[in-house]
């Protein structure tokens, strides 16, 4: 617990609808779908195979029932570095009440210990390059720029 949040790793029961609407902060230029015309059978598919995906995990920050951050993490097995894994961070995202409260920082640290538990051998992320205060974030935690990275966008299936 930190301040008046708590962070702790998502489970199937919780309303992936309402972790949506953090998530959905991460791009708030995007048109936010309408929850009806959101395929209610996709995102429950996905929820669900998140949940049931080996070495992957949702830190959720909440704060009474309010979910008020997210970090999404996926533990990788790896050949290299002595088949020591490394953890893939995705997603981290704190609602705007919610910022510079120390929820980020409470998400990635635990998101370090689950890294150290599991024998990662590092701990990864990208960010759009237009977020620098992100940046700066992700510096003062211990993350260092080591690495240039690439994306190629992939059309919606249909």
């Amino acid at each position: 617990m930190s301040g008046d949040f708590a962070v702790r790793a998502a489970v199937p029961q919780d309303d992936p609808e309402q972790v949506f609407d953090v998530l959905w902060q991460l791009a708030p230029g995007d048109a936010r779908p309408d929850p009806a015309r959101l395929a209610a059978a996709r995102l429950a598919a996905a929820w669900r195979d998140l949940h049931a995906q080996a070495g992957r995990r949702l830190l959720l920050a909440v704060a009474g029932d309010t979910f008020v951050g997210t970090l999404d993490t996926l533990v990788v097995p790896n050949l290299t570095h002595g088949a020591r894994p490394y953890m893939v961070v995705e997603n981290v995202v704190v609602a705007p009440g919610w910022r510079r409260r120390g929820v980020a920082r409470t998400l990635v640290l635990a998101a370090f210990d689950d890294a150290t538990a599991a024998g990662c051998y590092k701990v990864q992320l990208v960010s759009n390059a237009a977020r620098i205060e992100a940046h700066e974030f992700y510096a003062s935690v211990g993350f260092a720029q080591s690495a240039l990275g690439y994306r190629r966008y992939l059309a919606a299936a249909s």
